[in-house]
């Protein structure tokens, strides 16, 4: 999972005051998923990318990427003639991705880039997906990530939306309640989605560490 993931940024960009810088520990934090989800972070990847609905020869974008482990997952699931595209703001968690996916012998490219100002075409992929990454972005911005997702998808693209949800004191795990998880609730994006170009929005729980759903095909 990729919490704690904040807003992504151009390589080279200016980062603003409100902008999260990423995170500086890769081998810690694949150390805390692999906890969080008692030994079972694959099946909890493979939940995540049952939702996105991938199929061979598709297009994704993994905002958010992390240490890359969800986008190689998904490279499998695209094969043959698919292909993945991971952002992310940290340097040090791209260099731990490229390391993962080299020692697969897996062509996936890494960028450093802002989730409000992708760098890619118009209609450039066929999914993407943000998971744990939205908490952390601020209010302000998140329907600029919104609509960057919708304008790099074309329609009938689809967008997933992981993240914490719900009122904090029916949250029942630990991860789910403090902080910026606990301020945040994934289901009052729903106006905004539609507002960015999506239709046939539905979400509920995921059944993992607290977390929720949001999906929604590009209209």
């Amino acid at each position: 999972m990729h919490h704690l993931q904040g807003e992504v940024r151009a390589s080279g960009a200016a980062i603003g005051p409100e902008a999260n810088r990423g995170i500086g520990f890769p081998r810690l934090y694949d150390l805390l998923v692999l906890i969080l989800t008692r030994g079972r972070d694959r099946s909890y990847r493979e939940a995540l990318l049952d939702l996105a609905g991938l199929a061979p020869g598709f297009q994704l974008l993994d905002v958010g990427c992390g240490t890359g482990t969800q986008a190689i997952a998904a490279w499998r699931r695209v094969q043959p003639g698919g292909s993945v595209v991971g952002v992310d703001v940290s340097e040090k968690m791209l260099a731990a991705a490229r390391r993962k996916a080299s020692r697969a012998g897996l062509d996936i490219a890494f960028h450093q880039a802002d989730a409000a100002q992708l760098p890619f075409e118009n209609g450039r992929f066929d999914a993407v997906t943000f998971t744990t990454v939205l908490h952390m972005v601020p209010e302000t911005r998140r329907r600029l990530c919104l609509h960057e997702a919708a304008r790099v998808l074309p329609p009938g693209g689809r967008l997933l939306l992981i993240d914490y949800a719900g009122p904090v004191s029916e949250r029942g795990h630990m991860s789910a309640k403090h902080g910026l998880h606990g301020q945040f609730d994934l289901h009052r994006l729903r106006e905004p989605l539609a507002a960015a170009g999506f239709e046939r929005i539905e979400g509920g729980p995921l059944g993992w560490l607290g977390l929720h759903y949001l999906r929604g095909v590009r209209s």
